[in-house]
C-alpha cells in the first residue's frame, strides 16, 4: 500500500488510519537509509520477544531492569542514527 503524505511545520507526518491499524504496537522504530524512511513496530515486551527466540538465559538482572535497558538501547540507537542525517 502506498499513500502520499507530507510533513507539517514541526516535522510530523500524518500516517493514514488504514496504515496505522496494521500496527499492533504504538511504538515504532524509525530508520533512514538511501532516501528510504522505514518504520518498524517495536516489541511491547522486548524480553518476551527474546524468550520466543530461545534466548532465555538472562537471569543476572530482573525482568524490569532488562526491559528498561532494552528500551533505552533501542531509543539511543535510533536517536544516533537520526542525528547522522
Amino acid at each position: 500500500m502506498e499513500k502520499i503524505v507530507s510533513f507539517d511545520k514541526q516535522g510530523r507526518i500524518y500516517i493514514p488510519e488504514e496504515i496505522r491499524k496494521s500496527f499492533l504496537n504504538k511504538t515504532l522504530v524509525i530508520s533512514f537509509s538511501n532516501e528510504i524512511l522505514c518504520l518498524k513496530p517495536m516489541e511491547d515486551d522486548p524480553i518476551e520477544a527474546l524468550a520466543k527466540l530461545g534466548k532465555t538465559k538472562l537471569k543476572v538482572k530482573s525482568i524490569h531492569q532488562l526491559k528498561k535497558e532494552a528500551r533505552k538501547t533501542i531509543e539511543d540507537d535510533a536517536e544516533k542514527k537520526l542525528r547522522r542525517y
